[in-house]
């Protein structure tokens, strides 16, 4: 394990960057909401296109690596994602939106490339922890930006804080600079770059039979997380009246138990149980603790909220690492990058629908219970195909 430390710890940065940048705004939406005149159920559609563009870069990711490697397309991921949210600060709604799309761009690069640095350096039995411990940085960043850029935008407005993301994400480039030389030995200079064909990502999914439940688990796990990423801090504000520095700590309770569960479980999963059943309980799991969150109010206590924020955070934000790492297992060395590409695919097709559907039943009804329910109903149709699938494998 030694050995890796340096790569993961490469790895989990600008896998944290990425993250951090395509939630930068959703953290901040009621003080952007405020200043910009607009609805802060828009962002839901902030949060989709920012994924657009996030499924696009992953469609070239595979030839990208091969080309550049794993450490050169990362750095390239965080200068992508420090441009997005830079342009936030031009306040223009438009421009706002394609800096969505700019990082999310970073996000769809970060992912398939640091699976392609860690899967040649990592033991097949250490996988599950490696990738799970490598994926819980994504919560780490969320993390990052629910305690740090709520009370920067109170005290000295959001366009500062904005900036202050951009410089922390762009920097990773530069701290992971010393490792390329030594992880990018396997780039090849003269192979191709290309836009793989989407249906040739999807169908290498899909006839794989161990990684089709996995392809569901990506569409209804991510339209989920998701969803609670764009709105967790908005439904604090609006709906249990809570000030933007308290939600934003929140926030950071939900990510931070994310961070957890994803270490936890990718534990777990090594050791004691497979990953199809244990993402089912995850799904049981996120049902429960949404409907709890369903019931906040401004009647809870402060220690009931953050321990309804800290359940969503284990079971609907713990899952990620569990279903990378069975991705890894189930194809050969050479083929995890394209076979995680393929899977986030499906991924990206549900947190670009999840949010904006969530926003627009909010829109729409006024009800914030509404939007949960109608997500929580993919995640229970995942739970039972899976539960059914392992009964008929047994």
């Amino acid at each position: 394990m030694r050995s890796i430390l340096a790569p993961l710890s490469a790895m989990m940065l600008v896998q944290a960057m990425t993250a951090m940048a395509v939630v930068t705004v959703p953290v901040l939406a009621p003080e952007i909401a405020a200043a910009l005149a607009i609805d802060t159920a828009t962002v839901g559609f902030y949060q989709s296109t920012a994924f657009v563009g996030a499924a696009f870069l992953t469609l070239m990711s595979g030839s990208l690596v091969l080309r550049y490697g794993g450490v050169r397309v990362n750095q390239a991921s965080v200068v992508l994602a420090a441009a997005g949210v830079a342009l936030a600060v031009t306040g223009s709604v438009p421009i706002v939106v394609l800096g969505g799309v700019l990082a999310g761009m970073g996000y769809g690069l970060a992912t398939p490339a640091a699976s392609h640095v860690l899967a040649r350096i990592t033991p097949p039995a250490r996988r599950g922890l490696v990738f799970s411990v490598k994926q819980s940085a994504v919560t780490l960043g969320g993390l990052v930006a629910g305690v740090l850029f709520p009370p920067v935008a109170e005290r000295f407005g959001w366009k500062w804080a904005i900036l202050l993301a951009c410089c922390m994400v762009v920097s990773a480039a530069l701290i992971v600079q010393p490792l390329r030389t030594r992880l990018d030995d396997d780039r090849k200079p003269t192979h191709r770059v290309q836009i793989n064909d989407p249906m040739q990502s999807v169908r290498l999914v899909l006839t794989s039979p161990r990684l089709q439940p996995i392809a569901l688990v990506a569409f209804s796990f991510g339209a989920m997380q998701l969803s609670l990423f764009a709105f967790l801090v908005t439904y604090l504000v609006e709906r249990v009246g809570l000030d933007l520095v308290t939600a934003g700590l929140l926030f950071a309770v939900m990510q931070g138990a994310g961070f957890v569960g994803r270490v936890g479980w990718g534990w777990v999963t090594d050791r004691w149980i497979g990953a199809r059943p244990l993402l089912a309980a995850l799904g049981a799991g996120t049902i429960a603790s949404t409907a709890a969150a369903i019931a906040f109010s401004d009647t809870w206590p402060l220690a009931g909220l953050a321990a309804g924020c800290a359940a969503l955070g284990l079971t609907a934000v713990g899952w990620n690492g569990v279903y990378l790492a069975e991705v890894a297992r189930a194809v050969p060395i050479d083929k995890v990058g394209p076979a995680t590409g393929g899977i986030m695919m499906f991924t990206f097709v549900g947190v670009v629908l999840g949010p904006t559907a969530f926003g627009a039943i909010v829109a729409t009804t006024g009800s914030y219970a509404a939007a949960f329910i109608a997500i929580d109903a993919l995640v229970l149709v995942t739970v039972v195909a899976l539960a059914f699938r392992r009964r008929s494998d047994g």
